[in-house]
């Protein structure tokens, strides 16, 4: 299927530098396939994920779902939300994507 249209990143500068979105809207849905910045080597961009990136990716998901249409996300969201679904847990509490 071919999509109605197709949009790139979330039209603000300083996170479309970070990571990638690409929107794609079809009659009855959107799918949206992300790259999620993660937080960083130690944690030093912790702030910036959580804070900014996450709630302006989540606003634009909130937007597509005022539309009435289903919303499907998918992509690398740097996150491990389960021990299954990283290697190793011991001493990954600090390890971006594993942060509790």
């Amino acid at each position: 299927m071919k999509p109605q249209s197709v949009t790139f990143g979330l039209s603000i500068d300083k996170h479309d530098q970070e990571g990638r979105v690409i929107t794609m809207e079809f009659k009855t849905f959107y799918i949206v396939a992300c790259y999620t910045p993660n937080a960083g080597e130690g944690l030093r961009r912790l702030d910036y994920r959580t804070k900014q990136w996450d709630i302006e990716f989540f606003k634009h998901l909130q937007k597509l779902e005022k539309t009435g249409k289903a919303v499907i996300c998918s992509g690398d969201l740097n996150v491990a939300h389960h021990e299954i679904d990283i290697y190793d847990t011991k001493g990954k509490e600090k390890v971006p994507g594993f942060t509790p």
